[in-house]
């Protein structure tokens, strides 16, 4: 690891380099001002409460990585939280938890953060390598403790979602995902039992929007026809847009009822596959079967204390089932949006960095028959957050 020194008198960028070389306890007003300043050029922080930021500017300290250096290793128990504020570092994942057997299955860039395993002290996931010269900011475990418990929310949301996400999974959902590559994994996906975690973060959302907003679930007339205790898309989307800072975007709150869909803890229904913000119904698990008996008073107060935590991991798995929602339309029906968040996953597949933007644009357009042979090739994208391994199929081209 090197870390980058500096004296008085440097440019105005080495300036707030030698502010957050001080120790905490010798910063003046005037450095904490320094280092606010270059902090707010970074767009991931300029969300954070002005309290946030300015803590972090007390506490934080500057790390300059050269390319190729192993900042920690898969299996290493953490010390430091770490963001990215120039420059991109590899993830790279070792099943044999050796460490020659490592591939890279993302990328960090600019504006992420990784490291919230040191909040149970848990071994680390993965080994991070710096992709090319890059600045962190590093915050210790006692220091990152304390704000993680006042902005648990404004802090998650920095997490990158490959990373952040992959840490709440465990290798044994890898292994299965494996298992599940064929063509009928999105059927078995969605008829599927929830899994534990995933059905109890669709109860928890059910119960507070019972005791919060309560006339969202109930029953409605379409076409002379009843459906009995549903909620509305939009509706759903409306709300939890407002719930969190988690939820960055109506898209990204999308994805999150997509992942609940998709393992049965929510339902379309029709037994549509796509959860989309529209006038569309949509019913919770829990809601399937009549007379399904309202929550108590303290499974309310319970569901309220586990919503921030049930939120923070439909977060961060919800990026991946939006993609897998996109990349099952057929090309014809895919939005621009549509193609932005397919090439935002595009960047992070080594075997396409390469590729110019005119490539990977016509590559997201391409069209295909199912049923050709010879006239493909394919990438697969690892996706460890999630229980799916996604295949990128394309159409040769003649050039």
């Amino acid at each position: 690891m090197v870390v980058v020194h500096t004296s008085p008198g440097l440019s105005p960028l080495a300036e707030w380099v030698c502010c957050l070389d001080k120790r905490p306890s010798e910063r003046s007003g005037e450095d904490v001002d320094i280092i606010l300043t270059r902090l707010r050029e970074v767009k991931a922080f300029q969300r954070f409460p002005p309290p946030l930021l300015l803590q972090i500017c007390t506490c934080a300290f500057y790390e300059c990585l050269e390319k190729g250096i192993t900042l920690f290793r898969q299996g290493d128990i953490g010390t430091s939280w770490y963001a990215v504020l120039s420059g991109s570092l590899d993830v790279k994942v070792s099943e044999t938890a050796i460490h020659q057997d490592a591939v890279t299955i993302c990328t960090l860039g600019i504006g992420t953060a990784f490291g919230e395993s040191i909040l149970d002290n848990t071994p680390r996931h993965a080994t991070i390598v710096s992709r090319e010269t890059s600045e962190l900011l590093r915050i210790e475990q006692r220091e990152f403790k304390s704000l993680w418990e006042k902005y648990r929310q404004s802090l998650a949301g920095l997490l990158a979602p490959p990373y952040g996400a992959m840490e709440s999974g465990s290798n044994n959902d890898r292994h299965t995902d494996k298992d599940n590559m064929n063509s009928d994994s999105v059927n078995k996906t969605h008829n599927k039992v929830p899994s534990e975690k995933l059905q109890r973060a669709g109860k928890v959302l059910r119960n507070v929007i019972l005791s919060r907003a309560p006339h969202m679930i109930r029953d409605r007339k379409y076409h002379l026809k009843t459906y009995r205790q549903c909620c509305v898309g939009t509706e759903l989307v409306d709300w939890l847009v407002l719930q969190s800072a988690c939820v960055l975007t109506r898209s990204h709150a999308v994805g999150m009822w997509q992942a609940l869909l998709e393992e049965g803890g929510l339902n379309h229904v029709d037994q549509e596959l796509g959860f989309q913000d529209k006038y569309l119904f949509y019913r919770f698990l829990d809601d399937e079967e009549e007379d399904t008996p309202l929550p108590g008073e303290e499974e309310k107060r319970e569901s309220e204390e586990e919503l921030p935590e049930s939120i923070l991991f439909l977060a961060q798995i919800g990026p991946d089932a939006l993609l897998r929602m996109i990349l099952r339309k057929s090309p014809g029906q895919r939005t621009g949006d549509d193609l932005e968040i397919i090439y935002d996953e595009l960047l992070h597949i080594k075997a396409l960095a390469h590729l110019s933007n005119t490539r990977n644009t016509r590559v997201l357009q391409s069209k295909h028959g199912e049923k050709d042979t010879g006239s493909h090739w394919c990438v697969r994208s690892d996706i460890h957050r999630a229980p799916c391994i996604t295949t990128l199929c394309i159409t040769a081209s003649p050039d």
